[in-house]
């Protein structure tokens, strides 16, 4: 593997001459999420949770879906990354065996425990943003933001603007913390074991700092016209809805929106083909170039 090069173009040279094996592991790993996330997905074409009617099906199967992923994803991603290693030349063992999927999973759980605490600050913000926004009644809503608005001294403007700020802030939080277990997920912790993949990860954390960021922050561009394209999307439908003339009350409104997913079928066959198109095709390059900084060896 010719560590010299761009980590992009190395992930090209892989995904055009190994582009059968490539396709199987999105293939693979696409499927394991739609297994972890079925829940969530009958959840949004059902309308219901299982064969039980709620007011908040999505919010259930979310919450079923979190342990599957943690069971499926999360393991399966190291497992993913040791093919990844296999495609960039290296030598790994990512054979799919009772053994290797407890120590992955052991891996998995270090890497969420790492991250637990600013992760845990996002999901209490998205849980208190639904309680307050789906679970409440509408004028206790807009109490609500009335009164986050009141901490900085201003009304319901201020109060949608320090929402959306913690929102982001938590977001980006979680992110950051998300982001420094990739290291972690590339190591062989078969073969080194627990404590020594963390210990390298962390050197090379700081080695290839620069280099690690760069190539996050170039995927993140590639990521950002599928991301726009689906708001796109959703927001054509939401300004086609009815306003009520205050920003407070539309405020609401879109939210529980967003939250409910009461999206008509068009708008989300629309979304999900604008996925398939600017997201799938790229998701190989984008996984296969961090994986190409994250294995280098010097």
């Amino acid at each position: 593997m010719n560590q010299s090069s761009a980590p992009h173009k190395r992930a090209a040279r892989v995904y055009a001459g190994q582009t059968g094996q490539v396709l199987g592991l999105l293939m693979f790993q696409v499927l394991v999420r739609l297994v972890a996330f079925a829940p969530l997905v009958y959840a949004i074409v059902s309308g219901r949770f299982l064969w039980m009617r709620s007011e908040h099906p999505l919010a259930l199967g979310f919450l079923a879906s979190l342990p599957l992923y943690v069971l499926l994803v999360m393991p399966l991603r190291f497992q993913a990354a040791a093919r990844k290693a296999q495609l960039h030349g290296q030598n790994r063992d990512s054979r799919l065996t009772p053994a290797n999927y407890f120590a992955w999973l052991a891996a998995a759980l270090l890497r969420l425990l790492a991250a637990l605490p600013f992760l845990a600050l996002f999901w209490g913000f998205v849980a208190a943003f639904y309680y307050y926004m789906r679970v409440l009644p509408f004028n206790d809503s807009l109490l609500a933001i009335q009164q986050a608005g009141q901490l900085v001294g201003g009304d319901y403007p201020a109060g949608i603007v320090l929402i959306a700020l913690v929102g982001l802030l938590s977001l980006v939080l979680a992110a950051l913390a998300w982001k420094r277990g990739l290291a972690f997920e590339h190591q062989d912790v078969l073969a080194l074991g627990y404590q020594t993949a963390w210990r390298q990860a962390a050197q090379l954390r700081k080695r290839r700092k620069r280099r690690i960021n760069r190539t996050v922050l170039l995927n993140a561009l590639l990521c950002l016209p599928a991301i726009l394209g689906v708001l796109a999307v959703l927001a054509v439908y939401m300004i086609g809805q009815p306003r009520l003339g205050m920003l407070a009350l539309d405020f609401v409104n879109a939210a529980g929106l967003l939250l409910s997913f009461s999206f008509p079928t068009g708008t989300l066959v629309t979304a999900l083909i604008v996925m398939l198109v600017l997201w799938l095709p790229l998701l190989p390059l984008r996984k296969l170039a961090l994986a190409a900084v994250l294995l280098e060896t010097n």
